[in-house]
């Protein structure tokens, strides 16, 4: 009776349950997570699919074994109730803890899709409930899940970064999946072998469009994320290994510009500072992609490009910067990317032209 209670009650209020717990736990996500490289964080989306194999398991064995023994009213309840709830939970953590570590990764502007798809994974989990009683279901979004892990940690454990590694992690992901599904058949043979085509369609499909948003520079990269940047009159490095940094005061509304005003007097240089993030033992080289805005054509125009190497491990970014001297009056972008075209971030700017210099700002960037 106390289970039936428990069950019923929380099927009256599960709409209000899965907001409160979908909103609670994206926020602590947010506040909790640090870095991708930090054991922690990656031990947690191991236990979380080690739940969502393990339960899929116990779903599956119970579906096609226990339940045919008639089991008790309350057993089954509790069973049917209970397994596709861990399920949920599981997933709703996997997909909150990609969406913030890919989020931090991304141009919004670039690769938006990719990041629009997490969200619908992570929101559509709250709806899907009855769909994790589905085996194709389950499996689908578990090698989404697998695939969406390694993807980040290959390039941490090989501290490098390239498609052989993210080929590398579609593969060992349907390794893993095939030897699941071979070891699944065992407890649900008939069951398997009535979803197997439509099982196969989706594996293939969900491997294929990853393959093509990464190939389009949709997927970012990941495990680099920009932790600041900006644009200013000048910078220098003194001592300390610290950046002083001279730039145009701003108000909290020129944060919500897209393109705020760089008031440069003719023959001055440009200077763009970006931080970046990477984890320990990470090297490699980010490019600063100088672009203009060709109001004729309607066009982004590339200017110049400057490679700057990055070293890992620094919480706060690897601080690097790039300068131009002829910069024109108009809009202005730098990109922020790696050499396979995969971008960080872009830092937008519109260049007047003055003959009196703006009163700037000093600050040391850390």
């Amino acid at each position: 009776m106390l289970i039936r209670k428990i069950t019923d009650l929380y099927k009256k209020f599960e709409v209000y349950i899965s907001v409160i717990g979908f909103s609670f736990g994206l926020i602590m996500t947010f506040l909790t997570l640090t870095r991708v490289d930090m054991f922690m964080e990656n031990f947690w989306i191991i236990i979380n699919l080690l739940i969502v194999v393990f339960t899929i398991f116990a779903l599956t064995f119970y579906e096609n074994h226990l339940k045919k023994r008639n089991l008790p009213n309350t057993g089954e309840s509790l069973f049917s109730f209970l397994l596709p709830l861990f399920i949920q939970f599981a997933f709703g953590g996997l997909f909150a803890t990609y969406f913030v570590f890919y989020i931090r990764s991304s141009s919004l502007s670039d690769s938006w899709l990719f990041l629009l798809i997490l969200l619908v994974l992570l929101i559509g989990n709250e709806i899907w409930k009855k769909h994790y009683e589905r085996l194709t279901f389950q499996i689908s979004v578990l090698f989404t899940s697998f695939y969406l892990f390694f993807i980040f940690l290959l390039p941490v454990l090989w501290h490098r970064l390239g498609a052989d590694l993210f080929l590398a992690s579609g593969i060992l992901s349907l390794i893993i999946i095939f030897l699941f599904t071979l070891l699944l058949r065992k407890f649900a043979l008939e069951k398997f072998n009535s979803s197997h085509n439509y099982l196969k369609t989706s594996i293939v499909g969900i491997f294929l469009a990853m393959n093509i948003m990464y190939f389009t520079n949709i997927i970012p990269p990941i495990p680099l994320s920009l932790k600041e940047a900006g644009v200013y009159h000048s910078i220098v490095k003194v001592s300390g290994g610290q950046y002083q940094a001279k730039g145009e005061d701003k108000s909290w509304f020129d944060y919500f510009v897209h393109y705020p005003v760089f008031h440069k007097v003719v023959g001055e240089p440009v200077y763009v500072f970006s931080a970046i993030f990477s984890p320990v033992k990470f090297a490699t080289q980010i490019i600063h992609q100088w672009q203009y805005y060709d109001e004729v054509k309607k066009i982004w125009v590339d200017s110049s490009k400057v490679v700057l190497p990055i070293t890992g491990g620094r919480e706060e970014g690897y601080r690097t910067y790039s300068s131009k001297s002829a910069v024109s009056p108009g809009l202005w972008r730098v990109k922020v990317m790696i050499s396979s075209g995969q971008i960080l971030g872009k830092i937008g700017f519109r260049v007047v032209n003055v003959s009196n210099r703006a009163i700037l700002i000093e600050s040391l960037i850390y």
